[in-house]
């Protein structure tokens, strides 16, 4: 079983075609530090989930980047608010371990 889906049934009971369905559409890349999963301006079209590492989502204010939040392993890294609507990200997602 993958991360992904081990870490789901961890949270809740999933049936095994559950876990099938999400193993199917899952793609699983290993990326390294210093990868930008997002630019600010581009339209986010996916999330992240994070087997090990570390990710920071941040933003420019003023001229100077402001950290909006990291994720550590187990977590999820994506700019939910452009995922949901299709509008460009304000937020960038920088990888700073592998």
């Amino acid at each position: 079983m993958d991360a992904f889906t081990t870490h789901l049934c961890s949270i809740v009971d999933l049936p095994v075609p559950a876990q099938e369905a999400i193993r199917a559409i899952t793609v699983h890349r290993h990326l390294t530090q210093g990868t930008r999963l997002l630019t600010n301006g581009e339209t986010c079209k996916e999330f992240h989930f994070l087997a090990s590492g570390l990710v920071r989502v941040f933003y420019y204010k003023d001229g100077k980047d402001v950290t909006a939040w990291f994720a550590t392993q187990g977590g999820i890294a994506s700019a939910i608010d452009s995922l949901f609507s299709g509008q460009s990200s304000i937020y960038n997602i920088e990888l700073l371990e592998d």
